[in-house]
């Protein structure tokens, strides 16, 4: 594991695990509890400040973290094992007030408190995901060239064929495929009005009429996909193509001697290719450029829980970044955000339901594994995995298992609807059951790493 991994890794973990238990301190805070410990890690403390009646600290254990509340029953005891502490004592000694106990508060306050971490993991993703659209844009598809047409579809029906290439919709002259489509959805009106497209094929202009159809999901669909030139877009840094000298721009002419005229045909020849050299041959502003790329074995998803092995040179389709303004990078963001939200509870679904195979789940290997892969594609991607992580342990920690922020917000729905606190014993108990399966649940997928890693 290389140092620009680990750091990687401590920076995606240390940020989602410190703005997590930031959201139970600042809330617990408001409220009045004392909040006798902060720290990033478990067990053993081996740095440590005291801030105010506050201790901040670096555990030894540095999968997680906690805030240590005054009267937290349970929690308190888990969270001194291996530190020494006691509970009822301010750090100078003196006997921590009960107001100010977590357990003296109101159900809607210690709920509040539950509830704050994983909430602020949701905030964070959704800030990391209006931020870099806002900042750096969104990728657009500098080509208008129909690349399929599906069977049956809208465009089949309107007459387009693969090649077409469009001009103008509505009126209105394209440059991007984003821009067709948005421009082809917007004139649409809801699938009831056809759309006039003007194309070019071959060198003749002529216009088709095109009425959208309507998915499962109730977005419109055109039937047809854009054609992906030759030209390279962003490279990973240490990748087989970055290695042979490839760069943003550069158009690909030929693999071994073979015309590429589309993306999918490198794809196709790289993907089937694992540890075979190929002779690339590409155009750098109108000088022809050879050299020798060679592909690495890699995961290749296939579906939400399914991955392949295939040849991989890292590098992605050319595409260009527009700004659309603050607003719309907060509707896009938001967007994103929720789509990476719908994705994750459907693959817990699958996962709680058998549906998905064990090399779907990834433990600190495979994150820092990520983590090195992503900061290698560039610093946005590193943010956006962190997003993806955040949203992750947001849904994670409302899972209803004691230990979890979701057990103990299931304990505190129990006394809102009954009026009464659980039976301590078989809350302590319930607690002690979740942390071993928390526990033996960690060394399954520490172990599966392992395998994968070794694998």
């Amino acid at each position: 594991m290389t140092m620009t991994t680990i750091l990687a890794f401590g920076f995606v973990l240390g940020v989602v695990v410190v703005v997590h238990e930031a959201g139970h301190f600042l809330v617990a805070k408001s409220v009045g509890i004392y909040c006798k410990t902060f720290s990033v890690g478990f067990g053993p403390k081996f740095l440590r400040k005291q801030f105010g009646e506050t201790e901040y600290a670096l555990s030894a254990v540095p999968f997680g973290g906690y805030v240590k509340m005054a009267g937290e029953g349970v929690m308190e005891d888990i969270q001194d094992i291996g530190t020494g502490e006691g509970s009822d004592l301010d750090h100078a000694g003196n006997p921590i007030p009960v107001e100010r106990y977590f357990s003296s508060k109101s159900t809607w306050q210690r709920m509040a408190v539950v509830v704050a971490g994983p909430l602020m993991n949701l905030v964070l993703a959704l800030v990391i995901c209006v931020g870099v659209v806002w900042i750096q844009g969104v990728p657009v598809h500098p080509v208008t060239v129909v690349g399929t047409v599906e069977e049956d579809g809208a465009a089949e029906a309107a007459g387009f064929v693969v090649g077409d290439r469009i001009v103008e919709v509505a009126g209105v002259s394209v440059a991007t495929w984003e821009d067709a489509w948005r421009t082809a959805v917007s004139e649409a009106e809801d699938g009831r009005v056809p759309v006039p497209i003007a194309i070019d094929r071959d060198g003749s202009r002529s216009t088709l009429e095109l009425t959208p159809t309507t998915t499962e999901a109730g977005r419109l669909d055109l039937g047809m996909w854009y054609r992906q030139d030759t030209r390279v877009g962003r490279v990973r840094k240490d990748g087989p193509a970055d290695e042979a000298g490839l760069r943003r721009g550069d158009e690909i002419i030929s693999i071994d001697g073979k015309p590429v005229q589309v993306f999918r045909d490198i794809q196709t020849v790289v993907k089937a290719s694992i540890d075979t050299p190929l002779e690339f041959k590409w155009l750098r502003d109108g000088v022809e450029i050879t050299s020798t790329v060679t592909p690495t074995a890699g995961e290749v998803p296939i579906s939400m829980t399914e991955t392949e092995t295939a040849g991989l040179i890292y590098y992605e389709p050319y595409t260009e970044n527009r700004s659309e303004g603050f607003f719309w990078a907060v509707e896009r963001g938001s967007s994103v955000t929720w789509g990476m939200v719908s994705q994750t509870a459907g693959f817990l679904k699958t996962l709680v339901t058998g549906g998905a195979s064990r090399d779907s789940v990834s433990g600190p290997l495979r994150i820092a594994e990520f983590s090195g892969q992503m900061v290698r594609w560039g610093f946005d991607r590193l943010l956006l995995f962190l997003a993806v992580f955040s949203v992750n342990l947001f849904l994670l920690n409302l899972l209803p298992v004691p230990v979890l922020d979701g057990g103990h917000a299931m304990f505190i729905l129990y006394e809102m609807i009954l009026g009464r606190r659980p039976n301590p014993r078989l809350q302590m108990m319930a607690t002690q059951v979740g942390m071993l399966a928390l526990l033996l649940l960690m060394a399954w997928v520490i172990t599966m790493d392992v395998l994968h890693v070794v694998g």
